[in-house]
């Protein structure tokens, strides 16, 4: 059985699949798949596009002089108006990924191929382990990464970008500098976890030493 990752991938490979359906988990769950959707589309040379309203596809009839792959993510609120206005279009070779609430999501009963964006944390981990630039990672290191991605899906491509970067100081000064990000997250998470008033001071300054190491490093 296909993974997300791989199914997103045959998708864009497949000529005779045009829709792929995703549910709409929150905000942060949508931008995760958005960036990782446009990633994937970017090495199969797709063209990325986000479009406002199945209503505009009528913009997309003319097809590109450079014979361009396009692939187009929209927000919908019901798959069988915008498949219907999707059949007419006469370039079939485009891609159309559609997010929408997961009530209409489950309601689908399309031949399309569907997403799960509920897995998001399975998909997080898989894209870490597929990835041959983290073998230089310690394992402490990848479950703090991944703690923290998998509570902030919309930051794990850009905070990968930032480690991979940052990954040989961490690992070098890590046992003596209590003042890294990730170690500072770690206290962070530990303290919400077991909020209460009493605590409230220690993790606002948790949060602002934070902000500057940021400030400074990035």
């Amino acid at each position: 059985m296909l993974n997300n990752i791989e199914k997103i991938k045959e998708f864009l490979e497949e000529p005779k699949a045009s829709i792929m359906i995703l549910s709409k988990v929150n905000e942060e769950v949508v931008i995760f798949y958005q960036m990782l959707i446009q990633r994937l589309c970017k090495k199969n040379n797709y063209f990325y596009q986000k479009i406002e309203s199945f209503k505009n596809l009528v913009n997309l009839e003319t097809q590109s002089l450079f014979e361009d792959k396009n692939a187009y993510l929209i927000d919908v609120s019901s798959s069988k108006s915008a498949e219907v206005e999707i059949s007419h279009i006469k370039n079939k070779d485009q891609k159309f990924f559609l997010f929408m609430n997961y009530a209409s999501y489950k309601k689908n009963i399309s031949k399309s191929i569907q997403i799960n964006a509920y897995d998001f944390k399975k998909d997080i981990s898989l894209l870490l382990k597929e990835d041959n630039c983290v073998t230089s990672w310690n394992s402490e290191y990848k479950i703090e990464f991944l703690n923290y991605c998998k509570n902030n899906p919309h930051l794990y491509f850009s905070e990968y970008e930032k480690s991979k970067i940052k990954i040989p100081h961490y690992a070098k000064f890590k046992e003596d500098d209590s003042n890294t990000i990730l170690s500072i997250r770690k206290n962070i998470f530990k303290y919400k976890n077991d909020f209460s008033i009493k605590i409230l001071s220690k993790l606002y300054v948790l949060i602002k030493q934070e902000v500057k190491i940021k400030k400074f490093n990035f």
